[in-house]
């Protein structure tokens, strides 16, 4: 998968790291400040990531970088407190809610376009479809989780979630890329 490799202990601490930066932003109104030197080297790795919260078994918000301009630490970081307080289809994520908000964070390989909706997939890449002005994702898990197929999940993340006309779909570029998640 594109030599990217994060062990089940680093899993284990960026989720920690995650829940801190949640918590952090929700009770203090503050960013989490650690020290990167006691971190393991892939999280200095310039590696996107999403942040997936999920409340009760439902989306309670999600957002992500796929090529980001610092370490894997701070995206993990910024993209918590952005899916806690800036995905617009939520109101921010509550202090009495924090017990019962699970993080799943999904560490992203480079994207790679393709030239068909036949190269996609399902189950194994995520999708990235942009037409003019307008773009939009959706992450591998989405298509498994909806049970779509891959012609389907193209259609909904170019017409529903990036808001391209249908007619329009053809002609949009198409990307794929795949997430370790966890």
């Amino acid at each position: 998968m594109n030599n990217v490799l994060i062990t089940d202990e680093e899993k284990l601490l960026l989720k920690n790291l995650a829940r801190l930066a949640l918590e952090e932003a929700v009770k203090n109104n503050k960013k989490l400040s650690i020290d990167p030197s006691k971190l393991p080297k892939i999280f200095h790795e310039k590696l996107g990531a999403f942040v997936t919260l999920h409340k009760n078994s439902k989306l309670r918000g999600c957002i992500g970088r796929f090529e980001p301009d610092q370490p894997l630490y701070e995206v993990i970081i910024d993209m918590t407190i952005s899916a806690s307080r800036y995905d617009t289809r939520f109101r921010p994520v509550s202090e009495d809610e924090l017990e019962s908000i699970d993080i799943e964070i999904s560490v992203l390989t480079p994207r790679r376009k393709i030239n068909s909706v036949d190269e996609i997939v399902v189950g194994k890449h995520g999708i990235y479809v942009v037409y003019g002005n307008k773009n939009g994702t959706y992450l591998p898990q989405v298509a498994t989780d909806m049970g779509w197929d891959a012609k389907e999940f193209f259609r909904s993340c170019c017409e529903e979630k990036a808001g391209i006309a249908p007619e329009h779909c053809k002609d949009a570029e198409l990307y794929v890329y795949e997430a370790i998640v966890f």
